[in-house]
């Protein structure tokens, strides 16, 4: 349980009540209960010097009492009330001395009370700062004062979705994954009180968890004992007529009033809304919904099993005899009831809801139907469909379980050849298997042709065979018999193929007809997400920056509202355009938030190998070698080793953390080798992204290879990274500048500063000090786009010491506090050659010691 919670989102609220006490004018506070008014009045007064302050709670027990609220400062009890008024009025008080009299909870204050208090504001004997709860009766005496203008009223509203993560990020002492925090407050629609014992309950329960760097909360509260309490008393006592309404309507929320009207009663309804229970909506028909969501947590668990089961089958009865909830909304909506109702199972409707799910982006809950239809109904259709839809939810071993059952079982030639199609692309995408895949394609039946060689298309792009992947999805393509599932695969294999090659239009042509797909089908709705981000690799490859982040940005919208792993997948897009563009904060932020998201859903290892890799390459961009090399350390335990698709990035990541490590010449070795395997494997736009990086690193000596890849490429990034190549090898200052406008065109601000960094050290070889400036002025420029880069480029252009490439390479590792042998080990060179290294550093810098070299080498030596 976390003991001290800051006061966070009220600081205007705080000045303007300070500010009141501060004038002697005095205040009302008006909220909800557990917005805070209570909270914001004592910090108000906390800090007040010079005056005297007396607290005075009201409460229902002290209501009944004459000046219940301030019996400790009468001395008697007499007869006169107004004896008494003038007592606690005289003990209040004080002539030499300002005081403040603050009342919690004033709309609870006895009549007798409530003069007092007005007394008090309207002959200014005292400064007077109340608190009031919203919707609640209160003693005309007090209402008085805020409606003739005696005292300004302050209503306190709930805090909003940022104000929120402030406050969960400053009690929980770091990053809050932000759709757990919308969650939290989709919860408690921002009471501060509230969120308090959630979050302290949640936490006990190990539902709110550390994970990869953030704090996220994930599946359904469990209400604590004090939160449904204060839920209780915010209902309040209920009669078994508005009982009812309010829990059909926290099991069907929301309903249509002339639905709830036929089952409640118009007078219960009307008495509901009446109490603050529920709201109305001014659609036609009129919409009911809880007034807060916490009301439906505590009613569903607090109600007996067998009542709600029986509302469940009444509410289920009505929908269907009214006919309401036709569309795809209503049909999960019946289902979602009938599962936990008292009727007999319907194994139709619930693979009718199970496609409606799909075409919600919920595949979770897709699930959830396709298993009831298989258990109820036990048709081969059935299992095959909840198969499938475990293999959407990246369940893949369950998925693969689910497909060896049937594949073993008597069935037709067409659901046999449909199995082995979906469990092949289960084994490709979701396990890793693509040879495996192949062989299961290889014994499909020969008559569906077109079905099995659209999975093979995924099998080939997955192994680092685009030509043949693309030929392959092209052949399926031209068949009007492939189902939707198996066009997506195809689609999909020619975006990635497409991509790696460097054909960028015809990638962008593919990924059209697979988002168009996804919007009409709901079988394919949720591939939107996989094809985004197989579609944001090949433009970011191209060079397509902008692209890849209006991609991102587009079903990041589409996936707000959506449940599970939609969110995670649009999160990862999101921060893998930030790093294509040099975004580094907010792409690691949204690249941990990804992978936190992932393992939470315990998904196969794909999609966090994805967020790993992409991780590790930010996170050595900023030059934090250890947090990289935990990335990748990471991802290597669970990375799939026939993903060759993922290759490229993966050694990309591996040299940017070489670097950050200060082994320049080991990065620029990771790199050759990755140019040459992308070269063989036809991977021409993999291989210009391996020779970019490695003209950032200082090596010229693709710029041959760049010029000719520039006639087979497409997108700018082929001819910006063609031009620093060139530029590099002729140390161009010039060109070297013309190649950082380049690539801050298209948006690669990292690129850009890394080439106006080597054209102000190609600058200072010929001694142009101006020229240096204005470069060294670009670089600084670009780098604070992304607030955290620190490439070896920049280092070495804002570190004026006379030192050599491999003397730095030896000086940064020694730094590290890897011994002259380890560094031997690790540059492949003698220990005598490390030693003269050292020895020449530290003559060239006067320093003394491998820390002072260290130091010297980050521009922090004094």
């Amino acid at each position: 349980m976390i003991s001290a919670w800051p006061l966070v989102g009220r600081d205007e609220e705080l000045r303007t009540t300070e500010a009141a006490v501060g004038e002697n004018a005095g205040l009302v506070l008006a909220g909800a209960a557990g917005v805070g008014k209570t909270r914001l009045a004592r910090d108000a007064l906390s800090g007040l010097t010079g005056a005297r302050v007396h607290w005075a709670l009201a409460t229902s027990s002290a209501r009944g009492l004459p000046l219940g609220a301030f019996s400790d400062l009468c001395q008697h009890l007499g007869s006169d009330p107004m004896q008494l008024v003038h007592e606690v009025i005289h003990a209040l008080t004080a002539p030499d001395q300002p005081v403040v009299v603050a009342v919690d909870d004033a709309h609870l204050l006895d009549e007798l009370s409530a003069l007092l208090v007005h007394q008090l504001v309207v002959r200014r004997l005292a400064t007077v700062l109340l608190t009031v709860r919203t919707g609640m009766p209160a003693p005309d005496a007090i209402t008085a004062l805020w409606k003739d203008q005696a005292l300004p009223l302050l209503e306190l509203q709930p805090l909003g979705y940022g104000e929120m993560q402030a406050l969960l990020e400053a009690v929980l002492a770091g990053a809050v994954e932000s759709d757990s925090a919308r969650r939290i407050w989709s919860f408690t629609q921002g009471n501060a009180l509230y969120t308090r014992e959630l979050v302290d309950s949640e936490l006990t329960a190990n539902r709110l968890y550390h994970s990869a760097g953030l704090w996220i909360w994930h599946g359904q509260p469990t209400v604590s004992r004090t939160l449904r309490e204060l839920i209780d008393t915010r209902i309040g006592a209920l009669s078994t007529e508005v009982a009812d309404v309010l829990d059909l309507v926290a099991l069907g929320e929301p309903l249509d009033a002339t639905v709830l009207c036929r089952l409640a009663g118009p007078s219960a309804i009307e008495a509901a809304e009446v109490q603050g229970l529920i709201t109305v909506t001014d659609d036609v028909p009129p919409r009911i919904r809880l007034a807060h969501p916490l009301f439906g947590e505590v009613r569903r668990s607090e109600g007996s099993t067998l009542r709600l089961r029986r509302l469940r089958g009444l509410l289920v009865t009505e929908l269907r005899r009214s006919g309401g909830r036709s569309s795809a909304q209503g049909v999960v909506a019946r289902a979602d009831l009938t599962l936990e109702s008292d009727l007999t199972p319907d194994p139709e409707l619930f693979t009718a809801a199970a496609d409606a799910a799909l075409g919600m982006l919920d595949p979770a809950l897709a699930v959830r139907f396709a298993q009831a239809a298989w258990e109820t109904g036990g048709r081969v259709d059935h299992q095959i469909l909840y198969a499938k839809l475990l293999m959407l939810v990246s369940r893949g071993r369950c998925a693969e379980t689910e497909f060896a059952r049937l594949a073993d079982s008597d069935l037709s030639t067409g659901d046999r050849v449909e199995v082995a199609g979906l469990r092949a692309a289960n084994l490709v995408w979701m396990l890793g298997r693509p040879r495996d895949a192949s062989a299961v394609l290889d014994a499909a039946a020969a008559g569906q042709a077109a079905t099995v060689t659209a999975i093979r298309a995924s099998v080939d792009s997955v192994l680092g065979r685009p030509h043949a992947a693309i030929e392959a999805a092209r052949t399926a393509l031209q068949s009007t018999q492939v189902p939707e599932f198996h066009t997506m695969m195809a689609l999909g294999a020619q975006v990635l193929s497409f991509g790696a090659i460097g054909r960028i239009t015809d990638a962008g042509n593919a990924a059209r007809r697979g988002f168009e797909l996804a919007s009409r089908s709901g079988e394919t709705a949720h591939f939107r997400f996989w094809l985004g981000a197989l579609h944001a690799r090949a433009l970011r490859l191209a060079g397509l920056l902008t692209d890849t982040e209006a991609g991102a940005q587009r079903l990041r919208s589409e996936a707000l509202d959506a449940p599970g792993l939609a969110r995670v997948q649009s999160v990862l897009l999101l921060g893998h355009a930030d790093l294509g563009l040099g975004h580094l904060d907010t792409a690691i932020r949204s690249l941990r938030e990804a992978l936190a998201g992932a393992t939470a859903h315990e998904t196969t290892d794909g999609l966090r190998a994805a967020c790993l890799i992409w991780l590790a390459e930010a996170l050595a961009i900023t030059g934090d070698s250890a947090a990289a090399t935990a990335a990748l350390t990471e991802c290597d335990s669970i990375r799939y080793p026939d993903f060759a698709f993922t290759d490229t990035a993966v050694s990309i990541a591996r040299a940017w953390t070489a670097a950050a490590e200060g082994a320049v010449s080991q990065a620029l070795s990771l790199l050759n080798i990755a140019k040459s395997v992308a070269r063989d494997r036809g991977q021409l736009a993999n291989e210009v992204m391996c020779h970019q990086v490695a003209a950032q690193l200082g090596d010229c000596s693709g710029a041959a290879r760049l010029a000719e890849l520039t006639e087979l490429v497409e997108g700018p990034r082929v001819h910006a990274a063609a031009a620093h190549a060139a530029a590099v090898a002729k140390t161009d200052g010039q060109a070297l500048e013309l190649a950082s406008q380049s690539y801050e065109a298209m948006g690669d601000t990292i690129a850009a500063a890394d080439a106006a960094a080597q054209a102000s050290m190609a600058y200072a070889h010929q001694q142009r000090r101006g020229a240096v400036l204005t470069a060294l002025a670009t670089a600084t420029r670009l780098a604070a786009q992304s607030r955290t880069a620190l490439t070896p480029a920049l280092r070495e252009a804002s570190c004026p010491e006379p030192l050599t490439g491999r003397q730095r390479e030896v000086v940064a590792l020694a730094a590290q506090g890897l011994s002259n042998r380890q560094i031997a080990q690790r540059l492949t060179v003698s220990v005598r050659t490390v030693e003269g290294h050292l020895y020449r550093a530290s003559q060239r810098t006067g320093a003394v010691s491998r820390d002072e070299l260290g130091q010297i080498l980050h521009g922090r030596h004094s």
